[in-house]
């Protein structure tokens, strides 16, 4: 199957920082990158009074801005280096950015989904972008990797797989980051919660599916004790350097898909840092 990896884009300089990790990322595997910017009008209280035809004029405006963006990105790429492995599409969409990434995936069913970690109408803070919390609950047919702007490139040579066994990964997902592993020649480094001894026969028999699926990479399995998930993360990452941070994205239960509830990301905190990359469950 062919390496088709979406990269939506804003034009903020954390979409950019995104697009240029995934290009770097998969350097070495021959890929087709689809940039995809999505364009809508939300009106509020007079805005909608404010022009004769306010919707085509946006719409004009707002395609032709699309269109100069998309432009300028394929201008900055011919500035890398020529990588025959890579060929670039750019998509120009007049809809919501999360019914343009349903729809192409529909199409192109794309190996993965590489995004920044929040959009330029975000505020500043340690927190996810609405956006892309909302293609993390609502995309579940291919894995997602989250790149924070202040993330520099390095081929990542320790990943970090964060795990209680309670839900099964899909072999699809977990092979792109074995894959990645591969493609870094990097280490896995499986973090539990819970104790060898006292994991349920569920719970042991995913541990057995990943371990059968973790062949051809080294990796080692770690459990801590008597510490939330999320501090034990960034505890482990901050410790030994970790270059990206894996877990497990469980379908969202439908008060979380109402908004009520943190999703498995918010869950885990975040990371200014470290590109997290969302494996879905089967």
């Amino acid at each position: 199957m062919e390496n088709r990896i979406l990269l939506p884009t804003d034009f903020s300089k954390n979409s950019w920082n995104a697009i240029k990790y995934a290009i770097k990322l998969f350097e070495n595997k021959k890929c087709t990158f689809y940039i995809l910017h999505a364009y809508s009008k939300e009106t509020h209280g007079l805005d909608n009074l404010t022009l004769l035809d306010p919707d085509e004029a946006f719409n004009k405006l707002s395609e032709l801005r699309s269109r100069q963006g998309l432009g300028d990105i394929l201008i900055q790429l011919s500035r890398f280096k020529n990588n025959e492995n890579h060929e670039f599409h750019v998509v120009s969409e007049s809809t919501l950015l999360l019914d343009a990434v349903k729809n192409l995936n529909e199409k192109l069913h794309f190996k993965m989904i590489v995004m920044g970690a929040k959009g330029i109408t975000n505020k500043k803070g340690e927190s996810y972008g609405r956006q892309t919390l909302d293609i993390l609950k609502q995309i579940r047919k291919c894995p997602i990797l989250v790149v924070p702007a202040k993330v520099d490139f390095n081929h990542p040579k320790e990943i970090v797989l964060t795990t209680n066994f309670n839900t099964k990964i899909k072999s699809s997902e977990i092979k792109y980051l074995v894959e990645i592993a591969k493609l870094s020649n990097a280490n896995i480094q499986v973090l539990s919660l819970t104790q060898p001894n006292k994991l349920s026969f569920s719970q042991k028999r995913n541990k057995v599916f990943i371990r059968s699926q973790l062949k051809g990479v080294e990796y080692k399995f770690n459990t801590l004790r008597n510490v939330k998930m999320a501090i034990a993360l960034s505890c482990f990452v901050e410790i030994r350097a970790s270059n990206m941070i894996s877990y497990v994205d469980k379908k969202p239960s439908f008060w979380e898909r109402l908004g009520f509830g943190k999703l498995s990301l918010s869950k885990l905190g975040y990371y200014a840092n470290v590109p997290v990359l969302a494996l879905h469950a089967k």
